[in-house]
Parts: structure tokens; C-alpha cells; sequence
């Protein structure tokens, strides 16, 4: 087997647990359009959505590898065929913070490998047309060989700006939301620690601005489209999702990765029938609004170089 087909096993798992980097807040959150398989949805913590690998491993073995596996996200906003019925737009900001991934052997493996763990001081990605994020350069030699069987990936806070109308006192003003919430306890963001549950919302419109700030912002939790779960747990947001990822490091050649995800109309959301609510439009009151159905990447694409 040469080195690129065991390296392209370890990225292609590594890409399936980027390609979920985003988030979303709302009274009911489904996401949708990661282009996975299906699977059987998990129980707590074990999720579902299916990523297949090739090459080989042995259990508990490290190769000394030299090789540094540079992996990077990139982003269009290229139309994308959406058949799910619901209304769209594409965020004009959209950023999170990656923290960190595990990898586990079994269901009750409990001592997973940490691929990475950035603790305070998440890496922002960004899902801009035309990004392009280092995420995290690996060294092969670092890694555990063996047969990896679950993945946890958490998120520490998203970042997205989308245009609304607000009703409020027989008036309907557009303008445009720029909110930040906090997932996973003791986040850094833009210099200040937070917990989870802090959030920042900013209603802007005709020049004027309406902010609101507090803590216990509902945390979003789900059994996704293909399977895969998002749990909150010991101030953790993370994603739970099945892999078939046999891991080799003995790579010894440099290698770059880019995961390419769609965000055309990633910001999704259900029309309500609501006096001044208009079709296509993300509408909201001074108390609720839209219920919000997925707000990530439509599809990604892993190449190699």
C-alpha cells in the first residue's frame, strides 16, 4: 500500500468530522446535507452517520512517521440543488470555532486518541466563497495505529450574520441579525472567556442597532440526517459519529488535504403563516422567530495532494 492511500484513509475520516463545522440556533434544528450515507441513529454519545476508509493499522503501534499532513478547509457558495422545501439564504459572515477530535477503538473505548485538543483557543474556519483555513498541520509519527471506530469532534461558538425582519409595534423593518453563541464552557472569543450558553445578538436596521446579551442561550442537542448525534456533556458541545478509520503512521512524505464545502443557502429555515411573514423571508418578533432547520454545509469534497 503506498503512502498516500494510508494517509488518504486517516484525511478522509479527519475531512467527514470537518465538514461539520458549523451550527445553528433556533426553536427546532435539524441539519441535513453532508453528503454521508444513512445509518442507524445512537444512542447518547454514539451517533450514526457512516465514513468509510481503506489501508490498515495495527492496534497500539506508532510508525515514527515524519510526514506533516497539512488539513484545510475551503468554501464556495456556488449554487447548490436544494430539494428539501424549505427557505434559504447564504450567510453574509460565517464562522466557528474548532476545538478539538478524539477517536475511539470502540463504544467503550476509554482511552481515545486525541488527534488534537486546542482547549481555550479554538481555530476559527471560515465558511466565506473562496476560504481557505489551515485547520491543523499533523505529524504521522504523532498518531496511534489502529482501527478507529468513533469520532468526537467539539465546537467551542459560531459566528453568522443573516438578513431578517423584525415586527415589532405594527412595524416591519428589515435589516440583518449578527449573533455569536457560545457552545462549550471556557471559550475564548475575540480576547473574553465564556461558558457555554453566553450569547451576543445584534439586530440591526435604518442605521440603527439593537443589542441584546445574556447567558443560557439554549444549547442545541439532535440526532441529525444520516445519523450522527450532537450532544452537550461536561460543558462540551460534540458531535458522536460512527468511522471505519484504520490509521497508519508511517507516512514520511508531506501532505496537504482540502476539505471543499457548499454553503449556497446553508442558513435554512420553516416559513410560518403569520400576519406581516413573508415567503422567503427570515422573519421575526421581539420574542421569536423562524424555526431555523440546518444551518451547515450542503455537501463537501475531500482532495488529495
Amino acid at each position: 500500500m503506498t503512502d498516500l492511500h494510508r494517509s488518504s484513509a486517516l484525511l478522509t475520516s479527519l475531512a467527514a468530522v470537518l465538514a461539520l463545522a458549523t451550527a445553528a440556533c433556533g426553536d427546532t434544528i435539524d441539519v441535513g446535507g453532508f453528503g454521508g450515507g444513512g445509518g442507524d441513529e445512537g444512542g447518547a454519545g454514539q451517533g450514526g452517520a457512516t465514513s468509510s476508509t481503506g489501508g490498515s493499522g495495527t492496534v497500539g503501534s506508532t510508525g515514527g512517521g515524519t510526514g506533516q499532513i497539512e488539513i484545510h478547509l475551503t468554501s464556495t457558495t456556488a449554487p447548490f440543488n436544494h430539494t428539501d422545501g424549505l427557505a434559504g439564504q447564504t450567510p453574509t459572515m460565517h464562522s466557528a470555532g474548532l476545538k478539538s477530535l478524539k477517536l475511539f477503538r470502540s463504544d467503550t473505548d476509554d482511552s481515545p486518541l486525541t488527534v488534537f485538543d486546542l482547549g481555550a483557543d479554538a481555530k476559527t474556519v471560515d465558511f466565506a466563497d473562496g476560504a481557505d483555513t489551515l485547520v491543523y498541520t499533523a505529524t504521522a509519527g504523532d498518531l496511534t495505529a489502529g482501527n478507529f471506530v468513533r469520532a468526537r469532534v467539539v465546537y467551542s461558538w459560531v459566528k453568522y450574520e443573516v438578513a431578517a425582519t423584525i415586527h415589532t409595534n405594527g412595524l416591519d423593518l428589515p435589516g440583518k441579525f449578527d449573533n455569536l453563541q457560545v457552545l462549550s464552557d471556557d471559550s475564548n472569543v475575540d480576547g473574553d472567556t465564556f461558558d457555554a450558553g453566553h450569547y451576543e445578538y445584534l439586530f440591526t436596521t435604518s442605521g440603527q442597532s439593537f443589542p441584546q446579551s445574556g447567558e443560557n442561550a439554549p444549547i442545541p442537542e439532535w440526532s441529525g440526517v444520516g445519523g450522527f448525534q450532537v450532544v452537550s456533556e461536561g460543558g462540551e458541545w460534540a458531535y458522536y459519529f460512527p468511522v471505519t478509520l484504520p490509521i497508519d503512521p508511517t507516512l514520511e512524505t508531506p501532505l496537504r488535504v482540502d476539505l471543499a464545502v457548499n454553503m449556497h443557502e446553508s442558513f435554512r429555515w420553516q416559513d410560518q403563516t403569520m400576519t406581516g411573514f413573508t415567503t422567503g423571508v427570515f422573519d421575526t418578533t421581539t420574542t421569536t422567530f423562524e424555526p431555523v432547520k440546518q444551518f451547515g454545509a450542503n455537501s463537501f469534497e475531500l482532495t488529495v495532494q
